[in-house]
């Protein structure tokens, strides 16, 4: 007989170190395991050593009701013994697991099991000593290898093992069993295993991450029966869900992450609660989970968060429609169009322009071209703002200081020249604003011959205002020179070039005076001389 494929269904050796911590007085008194290593496999007896350790210390099973068949004793006398032993000792679950090689004689549709004195366990006899030990629930798995050529036979075994069997049967003549052994224990290691969140480990869950593992190309592994019968019972735990997730977890008032989370520490009997929290959600009603802290035990609270709302109403003056105004969170990409009703609502906090907490933002309305309205709100993100918006006529000087001050320059050099086509009467601007005019406009004059004596008016009153006399003198120097006499433009350039130049003005009137004083004074001297002489 060529050395056996060993394969032992044992997935957990490596969850011992992922053990989380669990009240001793936890355990699983309703669940019994028989376990029978039909080989003289040494490799197979250390790694069932494993699997006991990790039965007591993580499934909480009592050690007495752990029952081992090896070597000499995995014989089918001893398993129908200890089965009848367990006779009265309750209605739970006995896990049978079974290590060793299995036949499928030819015309036959049973499997039968070879033990240590070469005689055969047809599986509908294994069936019939589980029903009569008394038990609630049997699960059986077959970590078996053959030496039959014909392993597709396998799937037309006609007889359930138990309620509930995991089968795995390799060829005889594969020698490396290394990596099967890799793959189950890598599948089982963390509960993440534990896909349904019921803190149960089931044969369908240790199935579905080891079906894909090319191990089994050649091989057998199947699922029959009750395939959400539990191998072993995790510790009791918290799953705390929201939609949408990354809510804070406030577990009795600490906070414990984000959402979703399974919570296995700190754990307690009786009843704990919960809060849940998300910037630009509602605070939900507080949960209460109710623990009797047993193993396997699961509690799910769940939240649909509702998202905060930043609305109002919008109206134009005197009360008018503001129907078709847009709104605007500034600095941000919210923004809408006001309906029928004037009514707003800003309700989808996502992407990556989601309000900051305690940030002050301000709200922009804007109808058709003059009209414009603003208000401020702070973000506290948890509760519904509602913020009325009023809209005033705005003249063009006003919006391009606004444009300028959202960062607009564009749109601040077009509303200042919207502006002067009504009128050049303009007002003082921010510093910076005047710069950026001033700097537009002067170089759009130095470039091009404009014949429009606005754009020089308004030039040298920016000049002004930039704190350059000696520039704004030359622009009204061009308006003098361009502009009709008597007009508006004609009279404020002298206006502006006397009050401009009035210190040299007043230099010139003094030395015309002093002029005129010496004079008189010589003229007088002389009168007097030419009166002395005569």
């Amino acid at each position: 007989m060529p050395k056996p494929n060993i394969i032992i269904l044992i997935p957990f050796l490596t969850l011992i170190s992922f053990v989380p911590t669990v009240p001793a007085a936890l355990v699983d008194a309703e669940t019994q395991w028989l376990i029978v290593d039909a080989t003289p496999d040494a490799r197979a007896h250390e790694s069932l050593n494993a699997l006991t350790e990790l039965l007591v210390n993580r499934g909480k099973v009592p050690s007495e009701q752990i029952h081992r068949l090896e070597r000499e004793r995995a014989t089918s006398a001893e398993i129908q013994a200890l089965l009848a032993e367990m006779q009265g000792q309750g209605q739970g679950t006995l896990i049978f697991l079974y290590h060793g090689a299995v036949t499928k004689p030819r015309g036959m549709n049973a499997m039968h099991f070879l033990t240590q004195d070469e005689a055969n366990i047809e599986d509908k006899v294994l069936n019939r000593w589980f029903k009569a030990s008394g038990v609630g629930q049997t699960v059986v798995i077959v970590d078996g290898y053959t030496e039959d050529t014909n392993l597709s036979a396998y799937y037309a075994n006609r007889e359930t093992l138990g309620d509930a069997a995991l089968n795995a049967i390799q060829s005889a003549s594969v020698t490396d069993t290394g990596a099967l052994l890799q793959k189950i224990r890598d599948a089982l290691a963390t509960d993440t295993t534990d896909t349904n969140d019921n803190r149960q480990l089931s044969i369908i869950e240790v199935y579905e991450l080891l079906r894909t593992s090319p191990t089994f190309a050649e091989g057998i592994l199947a699922p029959t029966g009750d395939v959400e019968a539990a191998l072993l019972k995790l510790s009791p735990a918290i799953k705390i869900t929201t939609f949408p997730e990354r809510a804070q977890i406030f577990f009795n008032d600490e906070e414990v992450g984000t959402t979703p989370k399974l919570i296995t520490e700190n754990l307690a009997s009786g009843t704990s609660t919960f809060v849940v929290k998300k910037a630009g959600y509602l605070i939900p009603p507080t949960k209460t989970a109710e623990l009797r802290l047993e193993l396997g035990e699961v509690v799910q609270l769940g939240w649909a968060l509702e998202p905060i709302s930043v609305f109002g109403t919008v109206t134009g003056p005197r009360g008018e429609s503001a129907a078709g105004a847009r709104v605007m969170i500034d600095g941000t990409g919210y923004e809408q169009v006001v309906g029928e009703n004037g009514t707003y609502r800003f309700e989808e906090w996502k992407g990556p322009n989601v309000l900051v907490l305690g940030e002050t933002y301000t709200l922009s309305a804007k109808l058709g071209e003059l009209l414009y309205g603003t208000a401020t709100f702070l973000f506290d993100g948890y509760a519904s703002i509602e913020q009325p918006l009023v809209l005033e006529e705005k003249t063009w000087f006003e919006l391009a200081q606004i444009a300028f001050d959202y960062g607009d320059a564009q749109g601040a050099i077009t509303a200042f020249q919207n502006g002067i086509e009504l009128t050049t009467d303009i007002p003082q601007f921010s510093s910076d604003l005047t710069v950026l005019l001033f700097s537009s406009f002067a170089d759009t004059l130095e470039k091009v011959d404009v014949q429009d004596v606005t754009y020089l008016v308004v030039t040298a009153k920016l000049a002004e205002q930039h704190g350059q006399p000696e520039l704004a003198k030359r622009y009204w120097e061009q308006v003098k020179a361009k502009a009709q006499k008597g007009t508006s433009a004609a009279r404020e350039a002298n206006e502006r070039l006397w009050e401009l130049n009035r210190t040299r003005y007043y230099v010139n009137i003094g030395l015309i005076v002093l002029l005129v004083l010496l004079v008189a004074s010589g003229t007088w001297t002389f009168f007097r001389y030419r009166k002395s002489r005569a």
